[in-house]
C-alpha cells in the first residue's frame, strides 16, 4: 500500500499546479478581450453604416399611416390627411435626429469672434 493520501492526487489533478492556473486565466482573459473588441469594432461597423444610410435617406415611411398619408373612410371616397405625418407620409429617422442633434450641438458652440461681431 502506498503512504500517500487519495486526496492530494486528486486535488493535484483538478486545479493544477500554480504556474500552469496562471497561463490559462491569462490565456482565458485574452480570448474574452479578443471577442469583445471584435464585437465592439462589429457594432461600431453597423452604427456608422446606420448612420450613413440616415444621411442618405433621412426619410422613412410614417408608421401610423404606412406611408400613404391619408386614411380612407371605410364608406365612400373621403379620406383625411393622418395626424403624425400631416399627410407627407414620411417621418424622420432615429438616426437622423442624432445627426441633427449632433450638428446643432456642434454649431452652438462659442467661437472666439462670432459671426456677428466683426472687429
Amino acid at each position: 500500500m502506498s503512504s500517500t493520501p487519495a486526496t492530494s492526487t486528486l486535488t493535484a489533478a483538478t486545479h493544477g499546479s500554480a504556474t500552469g492556473s496562471a497561463s490559462i486565466d491569462l490565456a482565458a482573459t485574452v480570448h474574452t478581450v479578443t471577442q469583445a473588441a471584435t464585437v465592439a469594432l462589429i457594432v461600431t461597423a453597423v452604427i456608422a453604416f446606420y448612420l450613413l444610410t440616415c444621411l442618405i435617406w433621412p426619410f422613412g415611411k410614417c408608421r401610423r399611416c404606412k406611408g400613404a398619408g391619408k386614411f380612407k373612410s371605410p364608406f365612400g371616397k373621403a379620406y383625411r390627411y393622418c395626424g403624425r405625418c400631416d399627410g407627407s407620409g414620411l417621418r424622420v429617422r432615429v438616426g437622423r435626429h442624432a445627426i441633427n442633434h449632433i450638428r446643432a450641438t456642434r454649431g452652438a458652440g462659442t467661437n472666439s469672434v462670432s459671426k456677428g461681431d466683426k472687429k
